[in-house]
Formats: structure tokens, sequence, C-alpha cells
């Protein structure tokens, strides 16, 4: 997600706190078929597609998909088509830390210099700042990055095609290159979307383990929840004829090409590069929703850390924005992601074990898509009006 998305999701925060007024949840345990609920939303908005996913109960009770591939194509989107998830991937990092932390292998406040002091320079003003500081923004890490840090790197071109062993040398020398970066405020006051700090903490992860974040996260979050759609980048592949994955477009009417450009650099993968069936998120979404132990996290003070507000920030935890909304009993996780490209937005209540989330495969408008997806399926399945 870039830095200007963090205002839009704000924005819909209030769109769905607002939502939520006068209204109550109303239990529907069954599977559905979501899709009647957006069909028309792709010819309303000129969106090529956009795919919706229903958690209830702590099970994925519904999923929905309208649209097409791509723009001027006839290849219609599916249920099981997998969707770019963008920064949504952050909250994923962050509890891969958590898995971590509980082997007693890193702590939240352990420092860049700790874990990369005797593997990478860095300036003086980085040593100390704690993985809490990067996963919650709080870093000085700088929110935009010049084009400099990408040097050396392997662009553009699939993790999958890396070995591991360059993996982890192309990203800790794209994570030197930003150590080398003057903070753009004192790290531990300021608020700043970045990038850049997840990053940094797949590096440390890295560095720990000696296996890079992908396969990391696939061993620790993906394998256990069962999300077997999920990977890394465009899911969409060149393909000669039909297309088979949804498309990325910078526009409704502008498709990018699977290939060279279809989405950032898979160096910054802890950051925001994932991708998944919609029924995949959804089991990520009950996982955080029910807060099960044992399956990935065991204590239950790790998700309480991963799901409480940051001190000093106004909405952000640690890879969740928090929301109050009268649709839930509690505090909503929630967050946008976007590769410019894409679109997802994820919304939770783990007070009341239920979740939604949203994916559109064009950029334009895609917060506002996303939403007006969102709210059909809220005011159609989770609200009922008070007696």
């Amino acid at each position: 997600m870039r830095p200007t998305c963090i205002g839009r999701h704000l924005r819909s925060l209030r769109f769905l706190a607002w939502l939520g007024c006068g209204l109550s949840f109303a239990a529907d345990p069954s599977v559905r078929d979501l899709t009647p609920l957006i069909a028309d939303l792709p010819a309303e908005t000129g969106m090529p597609a956009v795919a919706v996913v229903l958690v209830q109960g702590g099970q994925v009770s519904g999923v929905g998909a309208a649209g097409v591939r791509r723009a001027g194509g006839s290849e219609a989107v599916t249920r099981e088509d997998r969707w770019h998830l963008g920064s949504c991937t952050k909250s994923m990092t962050a509890t891969l830390v958590g898995t971590l932390v509980e082997e007693g292998r890193i702590t939240w406040d352990s420092t860049v210099a700790e874990l990369l002091g005797s593997r990478l320079n860095m300036r003086p003003e980085y040593e100390k700042v704690t993985v809490t500081q990067l996963l919650s923004h709080r870093a000085g890490v700088p929110g935009r990055l010049p084009r400099e840090v990408y040097e050396g790197i392997d662009y553009p071109v699939r993790v999958a095609d890396l070995p591991e062993r360059d993996r982890l040398a192309q990203r800790a020398r794209f994570v030197e290159a930003l150590l080398a970066l003057p903070p753009s405020s004192e790290p531990g006051t300021t608020f700043e979307y970045s990038n850049g700090g997840y990053v940094i903490v797949g590096a440390m992860l890295e560095a720990l383990t000696g296996n890079s974040w992908e396969a990391l996260i696939q061993e620790r979050l993906f394998n256990p929840l069962g999300m077997k759609s999920a990977g890394f980048g465009n899911a969409a592949r060149p393909d000669r004829g039909a297309a088979t994955q949804p498309w990325p477009h910078r526009d409704h009417r502008s498709p990018v090409s699977p290939g060279p450009g279809d989405d950032n650099s898979w160096v910054l993968g802890p950051a925001g590069t994932v991708h998944a069936s919609a029924a995949d998120v959804g089991r990520y979404m009950a996982f955080h929703a029910t807060r099960p132990l044992g399956l990935v996290l065991k204590k239950a003070e790790t998700f309480a850390y991963l799901h409480a507000l940051q001190p000093g920030n106004a909405e952000y935890g640690r890879g969740w924005l928090l929301a109050r909304t009268r649709w839930s009993r509690g505090p909503v996780l929630t967050h946008d992601g976007s590769n410019t490209m894409n679109h997802c937005s994820v919304w939770i209540s783990p007070d009341d074990q239920c979740g939604v989330a949203a994916f559109t495969n064009s950029e334009e408008n895609g917060g506002a898509n996303c939403r007006a997806a969102l709210a059909r399926v809220v005011e159609a399945t989770l609200l009922k009006p008070q007696p």
C-alpha cells in the first residue's frame, strides 16, 4: 500500500462505521454463493472484476466473484481465482514474527543492530530501532524510497525464479541501502507509513533463521492454515489465448500483461506481494477472528499484542489498523492493500468471529469499489434492523 492509501482507508473506516448505524449482527452460518450480491458492480463501476469473501463463526461462509479477468476479454473470473493482496500482507509478516517470538528466538524489542549489525552497515540512528517500531511504522524509515535502493536487485523477476541464496543476498543488499538513508524522523517518535520498515523486518527474520521470508511464511503460516493458493507477486502468467487468472489494471481499460512491470519488486515481499484466492484469504481472516491456539500461534498474549493499538499511533497497531464501528461489538482489524494495479480491503471482528473482504483487479477507484462490494455483503449477510 502506498502512503497515500492510508488516508483513503481511514475514510473507508468512517464509511463502514456509518453503514452499521442502528444495526446488529444476524446469524447466517450457511455457506453461500455471494456472486448475486455483486454481479452488477463491474458494469456499474467500470472495473474489470470484483470478488468478496465472508467469514462467520470462524469459517468461510461465502465467496463471490463477478466480471472479467482482463478488460476487453471474455474470460470470467471465478470464485477460485487468486487476487493480489498488497499491504494486507503486512499483518501476515507481523504474525510470522509472532511465531518466532513464541519460540524465544526473537523479541518484540529485538533491535536492528542485534540481528543485522554484524552483517550490514547502517546509520547509527537505526541501531536501536525495534521490531515493534518497524511493524507499527514508528521507526523513522522513509515512506517514499529512492530508486537507488533497488540497485543490484533483479527486477522485474518473479521470486520463484530466484534461488534461495539470491533472495537472501539481494534482500540484505536492499535493506543495507535502506539503512543508509537518513531517517525521516527520530525513530520511535512519529508515525510514517513505510513499506521499507517491513522489508527490514523480513531481512531480520532471514538473518535469524537462514531462510527467506517467502519460505518462512509458507512454512509457518500458509501451510498450517491450508492456504494452498497463496503465492507471491502477480498470480497471472503469460498465457497464449485465454487469461487463466485476473490481470492487473492501472485503470479499468488498461490491462497490464503478465511479465515485466506487472507488480512491485519481489524484494518488497514482507510489505505487500502475497496473492491468494478469496477463500484462502478468508481462512487467514478466520484465524485472526477466532484466535485458535496451537495452529500457528500458541499463546493468547501473542494475538493480543498483534491486535492492540501501538501507543502513540492514532489507528495503527502491528500490521493492522484498528477501527470502531456500530456493526461490531469491539475493535475491528482492517487494512487495505494496493500495488497500484489491484486493490484489496479486509475487515475482521474478533469479538464477533466474523469478517469480510473485497478484491478488485484495477486500482482506478479501487478503494471505493471495494467499499461498495463490502457494503452489499455486510448489509445482506451480517446485519439486520434492530427490533
